[in-house]
């Protein structure tokens, strides 16, 4: 009931909700219109979101939601592959990631590039991660690879081409806060300390994950 008044108070729809990052409350309008595709949506955005910012316990929690209302085999084992990577088992994920044939070409580019990644392969990481870019079906979808070629380039040393990929990341994606965590970052890399710090302290903290992730980086660099 509280999202149904929600949206009636702000006049947004649920896919406005989503564009704008507020995705419990967009997941929660999706629902109230039994709108599956919407939830589906939802549920694998914040399943990325908090593979990215370490917490593998809720990750896997999402994933089995998410199995017990819409079944994908593939996408599971390539996320379980992930969580894995989580709690530093890293070897493990890559293998696994390995073992995923799926027909979805993004899918199976982005498993390809991630173990490539995370056997420190840079150079091989960058080529799938850029496959599974052109093959993305959504724009989404897209996204999450971009972020992951981000960490490929940070990778390989080739630090002007993560930061250039993190500025056109912003653009396409205006107000994302994982865009904005991986432009901090690449500006930090870069040696751009005090505007990396100025985009990693604002980054926006309606999105716990993002913020997280923002915070732990700025840390990081104080050690």
């Amino acid at each position: 009931m509280i999202f149904i008044v929600l949206t009636l108070l702000t006049g947004l729809s649920p896919l406005e909700m989503e564009h704008a990052g507020l995705l419990p409350e967009a997941g929660a309008a999706w629902g109230t219109e039994n709108d599956l595709p919407g939830q589906v949506r939802i549920m694998g955005r914040l399943i990325e979101e908090a593979i990215y910012s370490g917490d593998g316990r809720r990750a896997l929690l999402l994933v089995l939601e998410l199995q017990s209302v819409h079944s994908d085999n593939d996408l599971a084992d390539f996320w379980m592959a992930r969580i894995a990577w989580t709690t530093g088992l890293s070897e493990y994920a890559a293998d696994e990631l390995m073992l995923i044939s799926s027909s979805d070409s993004w899918l199976l580019h982005r498993s390809r590039g991630l173990s490539a990644l995370f056997r420190e392969d840079g150079e091989t990481a960058v080529e799938e991660l850029t496959i599974s870019i052109a093959s993305a079906s959504t724009s989404r979808r897209a996204f999450w690879s971009a972020i992951d070629l981000c960490s490929a380039y940070l990778n390989t040393g080739q630090y002007e081409e993560a930061l250039h990929l993190s500025r056109l990341i912003r653009v396409h994606y205006p107000g994302d806060a994982f865009g904005d965590v991986m432009y901090g970052l690449c500006l930090q890399v870069s040696g751009q300390f005090g505007e990396s710090s100025r985009v990693l302290s604002t980054v926006d903290p309606s999105n716990p994950a993002a913020e997280l992730m923002a915070r732990r980086i700025m840390e990081g660099f104080e050690q």
